[in-house]
């Protein structure tokens, strides 16, 4: 995974940490937004969070360098601390999901072409969705939860 300077980020022989924040609109079905992946069927817009930087600011950002428009985060809905694993690496993120708003009109694709998608939560438990362990706090207006992946047993929702 590459990374920008300022990054939050941490490289090591043991293995690699990040801090991200991932963002989604619900439209009034309840439906996700989502985009295409070379690594997934479907991934949350997002990215790493950069020093001095807010998670709040870091998703406004993502989509404005993704899909070009202005989103204010409404609502966090989960904190995530989990692995992931791509081919030759090991990552440990904690991810902040948020809600957020627009009103601008969105494009059909990312700025590196990306299709965006509208996924109902049933049709995400079908395909391989990433990250899997924020699917099940993809609900709109929820009050947010804190989740550990790990296998310690560990894990706690307020």
């Amino acid at each position: 995974m590459e990374h920008e300077p300022n990054d939050i980020t941490l490289e090591t022989a043991n293995g690699n940490f990040n801090y991200r924040a991932a963002g989604t609109i619900f439209d009034t079905t309840g439906r996700i937004l989502v985009t295409t992946s070379t690594t997934a069927d479907a991934v949350l817009i997002g990215g790493r969070v950069k020093l001095h930087e807010s998670a709040a600011a870091a998703i406004t950002r993502e989509f404005r360098e993704e899909l070009g428009v202005v989103v204010t985060p409404t609502r966090l809905l989960a904190v995530a601390d989990h692995q992931a694993t791509i081919p030759g690496e090991t990552w440990q993120q904690v991810v902040l999901l948020f809600q957020v708003e627009t009103t601008a009109t969105l494009p059909a694709a990312t700025c590196n072409g990306d299709r965006l998608l509208w996924k109902t939560p049933e049709q995400l438990t079908k395909i391989d969705f990433q990250p899997a362990e924020l699917q099940q706090f993809l609900q709109p207006n929820r009050s947010p939860l804190y989740v550990q992946d790990l296998d310690d047993g560990f894990g706690s929702s307020w």
